[in-house]
């Protein structure tokens, strides 16, 4: 009831074919592959699975909540208390049951991210011509045909639909489905809480990242500027908006609306509210044993599980002596504080364009950057940087290098999983020598298209310079006449 009032009715209508027949195609393989039985194999998979999410474990959570004992006696079942009494509805139902609350919450990720998709060129259309402008560059004499022209292909085939569709019919995303990871139901905080503020929705916006917290401990926290910002230029009056599309010397912008700082406070501290809430609801749950508090947050925040995935947290506290522990789980966890303010500054502050560069980048910060990854949260990612389609222009060959090793990583995963694990021909540097091209290149990815906002902004800057010269000149020279 929540999502649905995050996405408004026309974006589901009439134009809907397309995203309908390929939900329809989504939905028919993932029942496909689950009929065949893809998830006794795909379940093993690390960079499909990892413990705090596996199917395996929820099960043996359930088993245990259903028998009357605590799932969290052990060190099995990480999953939060909210989550685990939900599923326990569907316990003994069949299976296929459960499979189906899994592909619903696919089908609602990409619904978000086509809202996303459709909002942001909605204001793409409103800004005027100055981004759209500076988004299509010079020709290359090299090149058999105009960028210009090759952009405006480009943007008509990365549509909203196309945005959600490369999330639902991505084959990591398909592969973690059948596996029956719960990853996708983290997947869809994200997303939703995006969704939510590029709508103006404070409130859902504030719900949907307290839930992240609850369901990803810690990571999703940088989450909270953006997205407020976001949600903030969303409320802001037309005329303010169209004052953002005006020159304005960079010295003499403001590093942050004064009348943003109340909203911030007012937002932060609804976030906090609500996830207390969540931990309350979790605390009356399991009948005042905080049990779950170790098991579903201590264990994320200090990694105690060391299954190897597709993050790079498992090798490094593999290898690190003990009384270095401490100091590399601050360094890990802290380094995330040092990125929002910056790129708000940089980037976010810039309306009407910035506040959407800001968020989308911040997801994928999350992605690489959480304890325990999966490859089809680099699905998310991807499907978010396509929403600026612009971007992708402009980084061009690069952004296409870059995401072909991305790729070249999580393909080759399995590979060195079985070389080390299965044949015992290898050891644990063969699986983390993937795990660092995943990550190394995932960083590079979004630096690029982080490089690529930038230089379009400052190409977007120049143009409304000039143009302003322009308009004082003829008007100086109609005022002669006159």
């Amino acid at each position: 009831m929540v999502l649905s009032k995050g996405i408004d009715a026309g974006i589901v209508d009439g134009t809907d074919l397309l995203m309908f027949v390929g939900c329809a195609v989504a939905v028919a393989v993932r029942y496909l592959l689950y009929s065949a039985g893809a998830k006794t194999y795909l379940e093993e998979h690390l960079e499909l699975n990892n413990p705090m999410t596996a199917d395996s474990r929820l099960q043996e959570g359930l088993f245990l909540l259903d028998a009357g004992a605590s799932p969290y006696a052990g060190d099995t079942c990480h999953i939060p208390p909210l989550l685990l009494f939900a599923f326990l509805q569907i316990y003994k139902a069949p299976a296929v049951v459960h499979f189906s609350v899994l592909v619903a919450v696919d089908v609602l990720t990409a619904i978000c991210l086509r809202a996303i998709a459709s909002k942001y060129a909605s204001m793409n259309q409103l800004a005027g011509k100055g981004w759209m402008e500076a988004s299509v560059k010079k020709d290359d004499e090299s090149s058999p045909l105009p960028s210009s022209s090759s952009y405006f292909d480009l943007e008509q085939i990365v549509s909203a639909d196309f945005v959600g569709l490369s999330y639902l019919l991505n084959p990591f995303t398909i592969a973690s489905c059948a596996a029956h990871s719960l990853q996708s139901v983290q997947q869809l905080t994200l997303a939703s809480a995006v969704c939510f503020a590029a709508k103006g929705y404070g409130s859902l916006t504030a719900a949907a990242i307290a839930l992240a917290l609850y369901l990803c401990p810690f990571t999703p926290v940088v989450l909270v500027l953006p997205c407020a910002y976001l949600c903030y230029c969303q409320n802001v009056s037309k005329a303010v908006a169209e004052n953002d599309q005006s020159y304005t010397r960079s010295k003499s912008e403001v590093l942050m609306d004064r009348h943003f700082w109340g909203y911030l406070l007012r937002f932060g501290l609804l976030v906090v509210a609500l996830f207390s809430s969540l931990m309350f609801s979790s605390v009356a749950l399991m009948g005042g044993q905080l049990h779950f508090l170790r098991a579903s947050f201590w264990s994320w925040v200090m990694v105690h599980e060391l299954t190897p995935n597709v993050g790079i947290f498992w090798y490094i506290f593999i290898e690190v002596f003990d009384r270095y522990r401490t100091l590399f789980l601050f360094a890990f966890h802290a380094h995330l504080f040092f990125y929002p303010i910056p790129l708000h500054m940089r980037f976010g502050r810039h309306r009407p364009f910035g506040p959407w560069l800001h968020a989308v980048a911040t997801v994928g910060m999350v992605t690489i950057f959480k304890p325990y990854p999966t490859a089809s949260d680099f699905g998310l990612m991807l499907s978010m940087l396509l929403i600026p389609v612009e971007l992708i222009k402009e980084a061009e060959k690069t952004f296409a290098f870059l995401l072909i090793c991305l790729e070249f990583g999580l393909c080759m995963f399995p590979t060195m999983e079985a070389v080390w694990l299965s044949r015992n021909a290898g050891n644990a540097n063969f699986l983390y020598n993937m795990t660092l091209v995943v990550n190394f290149f995932g960083c590079l990815l979004l630096t690029e298209w982080l490089r690529a906002g930038q230089k379009m902004r400052k190409r977007a800057h120049a143009t409304a310079f000039c143009r302003n010269i322009i308009m004082d000149i003829v008007d100086q020279v109609g005022d002669k006449h006159n």
